[in-house]
């Protein structure tokens, strides 16, 4: 599958690069984040299946800061592309990473399963299945909302950052890039500072309380209108919780599942950007000043945060846990 979706998606961004009416580069972009969708759940997979128990936190943590500073190097890195060059020249570089991808793939990635026990299923009976199991969807959301936060900032930051705070594009980038270190530092604190105190469960009730207090300083800053200098200071570090929180949930979201932890990432994957998708289009709604829109969303976040932490677990998991 693998092999298969990255096929896809040089294919599409070909098509990308060669359309000639905005219509075929709608099409092209589709079926481009359609096969993209596929390295991030299976990627997910492969860490559940291949590694051991013991070392899931510590690749889940790699992964957080790779799929967390994406978003936060794309814009920079494209926008200097398309400075630089022309606008196919973003697709030019999707299609160079396509191909390190797939031959990474194929010579790199050995199978996490025998092909032999390899079965057929119903994925409605399979997320039905993953859905009723509470740890699952508890973290699942936490994760959700995690990755809302995320979103939230991406979108509202040039806001912020140019036009609130009036700064420059340099400023901007620069300003990024800090946040993404934020991120990086979070997931790191996670794997080998946290880790070795308390347990997964603890690091993410413990961080929840910060981030709580944290999106509170940072809805009062947004009311006094302070000045954006003083408004970065708790927005980075509410961005490092995010850190925390991505391997941790991911970790505990996938931790029941073995055999079908394909399914179960999908859906943790699907979910998320479910989410994400219905607190963006209700924050954009709100007729209200971005600034204080802006913090109010994260203050909810964080509220929401303490009602999905607050669903009670099974002491027993399911029988296909992984030995």
């Amino acid at each position: 599958p693998m092999m298969v979706s990255l096929g896809l998606f040089i294919l599409a961004t070909l098509a990308c690069i060669y359309s000639v009416t905005i219509e075929q580069f709608w099409v092209a972009r589709f079926f481009q984040a359609f096969a993209g969708c596929a390295g991030v759940v299976i990627a997910r997979a492969v860490v559940n299946e291949y590694f051991a128990s013991v070392d899931t936190m510590r690749i889940f943590s790699l992964l957080a800061i790779i799929s967390g500073v994406a978003p936060i190097i794309g814009p920079v890195a494209g926008n200097f592309l398309v400075s630089s060059f022309n606008w196919q020249s973003t697709f030019i570089a999707l299609l160079v990473l396509g191909v390190i991808c797939l031959f990474s793939v194929l010579f790199f990635l050995p199978e996490t399963k025998d092909s032999k026990s390899t079965r057929q299923s119903n994925l409605v009976k399979e997320f039905r299945k993953i859905l009723k199991v509470r740890s699952f969807l508890k973290f699942t959301l936490i994760g959700s909302l995690t990755y809302s936060i995320l979103m939230i900032y991406l979108a509202n930051a040039p806001y912020l950052i140019m036009q609130y705070g009036e700064l420059s594009s340099n400023s901007f980038s620069y300003i990024f890039a800090f946040n993404a270190i934020g991120l990086v530092i979070g997931a790191w604190i996670s794997n080998s500072i946290l880790s070795r105190w308390f347990s997964i469960r603890q690091i993410i009730r413990n961080t929840i309380i910060v981030g709580l207090f944290l999106s509170i300083i940072f809805l009062i800053m947004c009311i006094l209108k302070l000045p954006i200098v003083v408004l970065l200071v708790p927005l980075f570090f509410i961005i490092l919780t995010l850190g925390i929180l991505f391997p941790a949930t991911t970790k505990l979201a996938l931790e029941p599942f073995y055999e079908n932890s394909g399914a179960a990432s999908a859906l943790l994957g699907s979910l998320q950007l479910m989410l994400t998708f219905c607190i963006s289009a209700i924050t954009n709604i709100i007729p209200a000043d971005l600034l204080f829109l802006t913090g109010i969303a994260l203050f909810a976040c964080h509220i929401l945060y303490v009602f999905c932490y607050l669903i009670k677990e099974p002491n027993k998991g399911v029988t296909n846990t992984k030995q």
